[in-house]
């Protein structure tokens, strides 16, 4: 006999809530999961009309014993992702929510001991941590260091790349897109804590990087061609503590034209490159040998259910697995703003539709990796020596 499907509510359902909502229907129609209501501040689309509500208690109010959730899903600004899964949790619900989980590092502790003291989980949306490729590169970087004969060696960087392109409209799509706070609070909605935050975690999660204290310190340069607070040029390394590889990421949204994000790792016998958005990958020998593999999938909002229903279950990305990526989240958020590229900068399109073109930028996001160095240190027309910073974790962290 099949298990009754897992009950799940969704708190938000415009941006990325509208996947959640199309994956919900997907496993619906697989008997796999039952959306039984949805939050928001909004009229959502009409067809879901008689599941809504205006806040989680309104909707456990209201909610049959039968049809009360398991799950809540949490798709809504990040300055409210605290709160609201903290109210999740106090209801004795599991949680699936979306990156980056926290604002602030400080938050991260306490949103984990809530979930232990409800004896629940969360679940944190870094799609990612959904792909095979990630472990098979991470077992490699291990492999590397323990010495194991065959393989790349001992790998010698990690290297984060993601060249994308955003509108003016993608930055106009709310009140916080683009900013970095927002009536005080932290929003943190810059091209490495956003859109290519899933490269990040990626690669920590590869070079073995797993908690805050594995991070030694943290260089930054944190630049902008849109009119916006946060960055959408980013350089970061962050260095470990041991003597792993460093992590290495040149991001940014003002490619020509946006391409497949990816993460790298070399050693003396070659190199492996994960396109993860793509699940494959391409290992290359010291020869100039390729070898292209393809990665299996597990869809998060799955892997949460299936952990739902058996705690035996590992969740693929647990809150207690991202607390790293808080930190790095910490550093750029605590280094001064993001400066203006002032140079080197061409606008294509009309409109809404328009976008910055930073000159050679993905020439320059590759050089910043080569070199493990920041923008302004490799001779850029808008170098500035005062965009680089460096953090290092507060003591106890």
């Amino acid at each position: 006999m099949s298990p009754a499907p897992v009950r799940v509510a969704l708190i938000g359902t415009r941006g990325f809530g509208a996947v959640h909502l199309r994956t919900l229907a997907r496993l619906e129609e697989a008997g796999t999961a039952r959306l039984v209501g949805v939050v928001d501040v909004a009229e959502p689309p009409a067809e879901l009309a008689a599941l809504h509500h205006r806040s989680l208690a309104d909707l456990l109010a209201a909610t049959p014993v039968e049809d009360r959730p398991q799950i809540v899903a949490i798709a809504t600004p990040i300055d409210t992702h605290v709160p609201l899964a903290t109210e999740a949790l106090a209801a004795g619900l599991d949680v699936y929510l979306e990156k980056p989980p926290v604002p602030a590092l400080a938050d991260h502790r306490p949103l984990l001991e809530a979930a232990r003291a409800a004896g629940r989980s969360v679940q944190v949306g870094f799609q990612a941590r959904g792909g095979g490729g990630v472990d098979v590169l991470r077992r490699e970087v291990a492999e590397g260091a323990s010495g194991a004969s065959g393989g790349l060696g001992p790998v010698t960087a990690v290297h984060v790349y993601g060249a994308w392109q955003r509108d003016r409209a993608y930055y106009a799509r709310s009140a916080w897109a683009g900013k970095r706070r927002l009536d005080g609070r932290r929003v943190a909605d810059g091209v490495a804590t956003n859109p290519l935050a899933h490269s990040v975690h990626a690669g920590l999660a590869i070079a073995g990087i797993d908690e805050v204290a594995d991070i030694a310190g943290v260089t930054t340069e944190l630049r902008r061609a849109h009119d916006i607070q946060a960055d959408d040029t980013t350089f970061l390394r962050i260095d470990p503590t041991g003597t792993g590889p460093a992590v290495v990421c040149a991001l940014t949204t003002t490619a020509p034209a946006q391409s497949s994000p990816w993460v790298e790792i070399s050693g003396p016998r070659g190199s492996h490159r994960l396109y993860y958005t793509e699940d494959r990958s391409v290992r290359t020998s010291a020869d100039g040998a390729r070898e292209e593999l393809t990665h299996e999938r597990v869809d998060l909002m799955e892997n949460l259910i299936a952990h739902v229903r058996d705690r035996q279950v590992p969740l693929l990305s647990s809150l207690a697995s991202t607390g790293v990526f808080s930190a790095v989240l910490e550093a750029i958020q605590t280094v001064p703003d993001p400066l203006p590229i002032e140079t080197g900068v061409t606008w294509r399109g009309e409109g809404a539709a328009a976008h910055p073109v930073v000159e050679h930028i993905e020439e320059t996001l590759q050089a910043a990796l080569t070199a493990g160095r920041p923008f302004s240190e490799l001779g850029v027309s808008w170098a500035r020596e005062d965009a680089v910073h460096r953090w290092t974790p507060p003591a106890g962290a």
